[in-house]
């Protein structure tokens, strides 16, 4: 129709990725998150980075912080600070419902400017880490 607004193909030419799929050129994270059962033992990834740390007991306040926050949930038993990871934080607690209950409440949670993930480790992983 003459004089119409122009629709259809002249904005679909002319506006990217308009007549997609919605949300088709948006990346997608694909990154599977470990899915061991549950079990006591949790690792926490992304909790800092080592080569911005400039203080040498960094692991000591990140480990203080760590069993303050988990605390909430059950007794920590275990946690090492891993200063030569991308941020790993091991924790052991004294139940399986207090390493659920921590494993909801920090997966995906933001720490000092970083999303964690925090993942179950079977027990047998822990303890050959952490022989008693």
């Amino acid at each position: 129709v003459l004089g119409a607004p122009a629709t259809g193909p002249v904005l679909q030419s002319t506006v990217p990725g308009l007549g997609l799929i919605p949300g088709a050129s948006i990346p997608v994270i694909t990154q599977s998150i470990d899915t061991a059962p549950p079990s006591e033992c949790l690792l926490l990834k992304n909790m800092f980075d080592p080569a911005v740390e400039t203080d040498p007991d960094f692991d000591l306040d990140i480990r203080d912080d760590v069993r303050e926050e988990c605390s909430k949930f059950g007794q920590v038993r275990h946690i090492f600070v891993d200063k030569n990871t991308a941020g790993f934080v091991y924790l052991r607690f004294d139940s399986i419902t207090a390493a659920m209950g921590a494993q909801k409440a920090l997966q995906g949670r933001w720490f000092a400017g970083k999303m964690i993930t925090a993942t179950f480790m079977s027990t047998q992983q822990y303890e050959m880490k952490f022989p008693e």
